[in-house]
């Protein structure tokens, strides 16, 4: 039985990894996925990116903000008075001005009526910058009328405390940091979800193809169904945790080379003098590193590597029953909901409850049910997880992907030689108790 679930692994390792679009995907996913979220990062910082320049005439008849509402990349203010609505449309129509805006007479204390007529609607990033601006000359003013220097205030505002946090280990105590924690257990939590949709579908399509071929009458004329499955979701299982390896060295070379052109290009002092102190945000990246450098990274890929494996055991099987019960993939989706929904359930919470308290009884719990645990767990372990939960976790996955597994061989005998009728849930419960 093993020697033959060995070939058809092998069959489905080799037939994909052998695969031009495998290598080239394996190479261009990491470079797609650093350009996507590069391209992403660059165009939030560079919103008003070839933006043309707007320019806004101010109506101030109070006064009060002439000439202090700031020019910025694609927005100049130019000042005057307009005396009705008729001006108001030669301006913007005629003088090519963007827009106007209209300040009515008015103090510090009682700001009101301002509107903004523009040639078409203002973005949102318009409105708050002029916004912001207003308020900072009204401060302004108000701060002077009071007599309180505005050096004061400033040095007041930039007070900012930080916390170093740490946690006591069987290692001692060591720094934490809650958010590399979150950002550690999110990026693995979101590999595995993706992982087990992405080579969870493959089996489902693979079982689907080789049954509307007929090529699966030949292949059980040699191999029992279950054989036969069991090779199938180990064959594409061993192809993801190959692509993944690839994957993490790739970005590990490029990581390393893109950190060393960053550093390289600041101007880093040499010696730093016992005057100079840190700032709140250079003592927040340093305890962030420490706390980087203090992770059980032994402990995290190897218990990745576990719930990569039976989260995609445990999913992959029903996956393979329900491309057994099936003659094409428009049929899936009456069948996909019930088993995508606890993972996708999972994972939203895992971003919100599990991340504000993994260790709350709502987390415990979820990382012990096998439908959700390969997500919720990995999201709690940077956080430092008792073994005991650990252990118990690891169990119910084990029972639960051996459950899985048999109760989707049962299908799967069944549904691998039926054609042209589609199967409803009823039919598929009595699947389960036919005889050999």
């Amino acid at each position: 039985m093993i020697k033959k679930i060995l070939l058809v692994v092998k069959r489905e390792y080799l037939s994909r990894v052998r695969k031009r679009s495998f290598l080239i995907m394996t190479i261009l996913a990491p470079l797609l996925i650093v350009l996507f979220y590069g391209l992403i990062f660059y165009f939030v910082f560079n919103r008003d990116l070839g933006d043309s320049m707007k320019r806004i005439y101010v109506s101030d008849n109070s006064g009060l903000f002439i000439g202090k509402i700031k020019n910025k990349t694609n927005l100049e203010f130019v000042y005057g008075l307009i005396a009705d609505e008729a001006e108001e449309l030669k301006f913007i129509e005629s003088e090519g001005f963007y827009a106007v805006l209209n300040i009515p007479k008015a103090t510090y204390d009682n700001v009101k009526g301002v509107s903004l007529v523009a040639n078409d609607q203002p973005s949102i990033t318009t409105i708050n910058y002029i916004e912001k601006e207003m308020e900072q000359v009204i401060k302004e003013l108000k701060l002077k009328q009071y007599g309180i220097d505005q050096t004061v205030i400033k040095s007041i505002n930039k007070t900012n405390v930080v916390i170093k946090t740490a946690k006591v280990t069987s290692r001692g105590i060591q720094s934490s940091s809650a958010g590399a924690s979150t950002a550690i257990g999110y990026v693995c939590a979101i590999l595995i979800y993706l992982f087990i949709f992405l080579y969870g579908v493959q089996v489902m399509r693979g079982v689907i193809e080789e049954k509307s071929n007929r090529i699966i009458e030949v292949i059980i004329s040699s191999l029992k169904p279950f054989e036969l499955m069991m090779g199938k979701i180990t064959g594409i299982a061993l192809v993801g945790l190959t692509q993944f390896v690839i994957w993490i060295l790739i970005i590990f070379a490029l990581g390393s080379a893109v950190s060393g052109v960053v550093l390289s290009s600041m101007n880093l002092p040499t010696e730093i003098g016992p005057a100079m102190q840190a700032t709140s945000t250079e003592n927040e990246f340093s305890n962030t590193l420490q706390a980087l450098a203090g992770f059980n990274y032994t402990m995290i890929i190897t218990m990745f590597i576990f719930y990569f494996i039976s989260g995609y055991l445990f999913y992959g099987s029903l996956f393979a029953a329900i491309g057994s019960a099936v003659d094409n993939e428009t049929d899936t989706q009456q069948f996909m909901l019930p088993i995508t929904l606890p993972l996708v359930f999972a994972f939203v919470l895992a971003q919100s409850v599990v991340t504000s308290n993994p260790s709350g009884d709502l987390a415990f719990w979820l990382s012990i049910i096998p439908f959700t645990s390969p997500v919720v767990m990995m999201v709690r372990i940077p956080f430092g997880v008792p073994f005991w939960e650990v252990f118990v976790s690891m169990a119910a996955m084990i029972v639960g992907f051996i459950f899985t597994v048999w109760l989707a061989g049962r299908i799967y005998r069944v549904g691998i030689l039926m054609y042209g009728k589609k199967p409803t849930y009823k039919e598929l419960g009595k699947w389960l108790f036919y005889k050999e």
